[in-house]
């Protein structure tokens, strides 16, 4: 909606719907006092096939409502299903749920299809509030810069959408394609994991798309930083391409590295020097796996008895002011499932682990919460929560005191207390997995 109005002024507004809650926010206007003359704002949160009241309210800067629209929307039905509109959730306590919309990235598209996608905004009832339509594969997160909300559209494109819906950027990914993750560096380019385009080999490269331009520079190639390990790989029976590391997360870290998730190796990596030179720095991984391998002096050691990471997805770097300069905390989704290239690997008698071995169908998964110490180069296991377990995919979020979990192959996601309690899990159907669920409150792009 668009207008104008005379005075400086803010506006909210409440979407009511029979047999739902309200559903209330007041909308961004891009201004620092929060008020302005000129108005223009996407609503979402209407309940899809149904006759939605929408009450629009401006106030002036004493906090007074000076005018008020109100007016009925009959809501189109989702292009993606009426089976996503509510997910199964129990009846807890919501008031202890962070705010925001828990945003489903991904479900069952794999990247060379070319079937419809969807990234589907839960409220904390489980109610369907925006259905944003892709392309074909799946968004993998979403990243806000100036007013403007970055996601993967496709396994070759990253677009641009401003807060009314429109496409302002679109970056091809050229002779790659995307996979599993995306973020910024310190001047806004963008970091994608990718797969070379009719390569023997698949995700194991990083490539970085420039802000401005949409040039692509290929950053690192791990075969050139692991060769000693590729050459041990083999190709599964199947497979079309070797898989031989399967790099599934990034993290930006000290302006020049990265840390980065290999689920074929069960191995955490800090990469230095991504933008001239890349090395590793270290490695987070079992001892036995990499024994006589050429890289095991890399590996930090354990300040005490655990069972390390397998499989692991969705690894986050956390700095923390109260902790010694080196020292930080990593977070992660431990699969506790492990690699398909090196099957033969007895990882079920591998004293890092604990009931982790090939082909596992059931069990537990866990968040972990590490705390790295590069001074001493140490990994210390500070905090764990067990939940429903996930062989692949998967994601943690640490937001607002909480921790949100999503068990993709579970189709379920929880947000826990940061002791462990478990305060709301949502269930879902439809579709092969749940790939990621960040919540995200869309402060300063479509609320303020």
């Amino acid at each position: 909606m668009y207008f104008k109005t005379s005075d400086e002024l803010q506006a909210t507004y409440t979407i009511h719907c029979e047999g739902y809650n309200d559903f209330s926010r007041t909308l961004n206007n891009n201004t620092l006092s929060g008020y302005t003359t000129n108005h223009e704002y996407l609503l979402v949160g209407a309940i899809p096939g149904q006759i939605n009241t929408i009450t629009v309210t401006l106030t002036n800067k004493q906090g007074k409502p000076v005018d008020t629209l109100s007016w009925s929307y009959n809501a189109p039905s989702l292009q993606g299903g009426d089976q996503y509109l509510t997910v199964d959730c129990d009846d807890s306590n919501a008031s202890s749920l962070s705010k925001g919309l828990y945003t489903v990235l991904g479900n069952d598209v794999t990247e060379d299809s070319e079937e419809q996608a969807y990234m589907r905004l839960y409220d904390n009832d489980g109610i369907l509030r925006s259905e944003i339509p892709i392309i074909s594969y799946r968004s993998h997160r979403i990243l806000f810069e100036d007013n403007t909300m970055y996601f993967s559209i496709s396994s070759t494109k990253i677009v641009g959408m401003d807060q009314t819906g429109y496409i302002s950027k679109i970056y091809d990914t050229g002779n790659y394609k995307l996979h599993h993750d995306y973020i910024f560096d310190g001047n806004n380019n963008l970091l994608v994991l990718a797969s070379e385009k009719n390569a023997k080999t698949s995700e194991d490269k990083i490539i970085m798309i420039e802000k401005d331009s949409g040039n692509i520079t290929e950053l690192a190639d791990l075969i050139d930083l692991l060769p000693n390990y590729y050459s041990t790989t083999s190709l599964p029976a199947g497979a079309e391409n070797l898989d031989w590391m399967h790099i599934n997360s990034l993290a930006f870290v000290d302006k020049t590295s990265l840390i980065i998730s290999s689920r074929e190796t069960s191995t955490i990596i800090k990469l230095d020097n991504i933008y001239s030179n890349p090395s590793i720095d270290y490695m987070i991984g079992s001892d036995h796996f990499w024994k006589e391998s050429g890289y095991d002096s890399l590996l930090l050691n354990k300040t005490s008895d655990f069972s390390m990471q397998a499989g692991q997805h969705c690894v986050t770097y956390v700095e923390d002011n109260s902790l010694p300069q080196g020292q930080y905390y990593l977070y992660l989704y431990n699969n506790l499932a492990v690699s398909t290239t090196q099957s033969d690997y007895d990882w079920k008698n591998d004293s890092n682990y604990s009931n982790t071995y090939y082909s596992l169908k059931k069990g537990t998964s866990y968040y972990y919460k590490y705390l790295v110490d590069e001074n001493t180069r140490t990994v210390e296991l500070v905090r764990s929560i067990p939940v429903a377990y996930s062989e692949y995919v998967s994601s943690v979020q640490e937001l607002d005191g909480n921790v949100i979990i999503d068990s993709g192959i579970a189709m379920s996601w929880s947000e826990y207390s940061q002791d462990g309690t478990l305060l709301k899990t949502f269930k879902t159907t439809g579709g092969k997995f749940v790939y990621r669920v960040f919540k995200y409150d869309y402060l300063d792009y479509w609320f303020q």
